[in-house]
């Protein structure tokens, strides 16, 4: 069995079936923090919760903000957060927009939408912890670099005494 994914997703989709399927799929595959929400409006008033991944429908109801409005906000908010279109909306024009514009991924709905929407989020996950080792050596790198530092600070004042001898 494999291990629970607590990777925090957003489902931001106005078709409640849909949604209720996504996330359906999702949990039989260990995606085991998945919130769903209807609007845009209410995916923003939520974003205090630091999703890493929000699958974001591009058409989102009349009179709403639409996919492509929530995903210029939370570039603005300055949210690290990687979005995946998820839409009926099959037009090349769309879609490379929405990459242009700092979107992910662009899936239309099919049959293997789910399917291709579960690589998406293995690449994601390994994209982020990659990142975080990257971080990690980082700081060793500076760690390590510091003690260098010091310990030859250490040897040349050791070598200062002896002279002074």
């Amino acid at each position: 069995m494999a291990k629970p994914d607590y990777t925090k997703i957003f489902i931001v989709e106005d078709d409640e079936i849909y949604a209720g399927v996504l996330r359906q799929s999702l949990e039989s595959r260990n995606y085991m923090n998945v919130k769903i929400f209807g609007s845009a409006e209410e995916c923003l008033e939520n974003m205090h919760h630091k999703p890493e991944i929000i699958l974001l429908d591009y058409l989102l109801g009349e009179n709403r903000m639409d996919g492509m409005a929530l995903l210029k906000t939370i570039q603005k908010q300055g949210y690290d957060v990687q979005v995946v279109f998820l839409t009926s909306v099959d037009k090349l024009e769309v879609a490379t927009n929405t990459i242009k514009s700092g979107a992910y991924d662009y899936v239309v709905k099919s049959e293997g939408a789910i399917e291709r929407i579960r690589n998406i989020l293995r690449r994601i996950s390994f994209e982020n912890h990659i990142k975080k080792e990257n971080l990690i050596l980082k700081k060793s790198r500076k760690i390590i670099l510091f003690v260098i530092f010091l310990l030859t600070m250490g040897i040349l004042i050791l070598g200062v005494l002896q002279l002074l001898r």
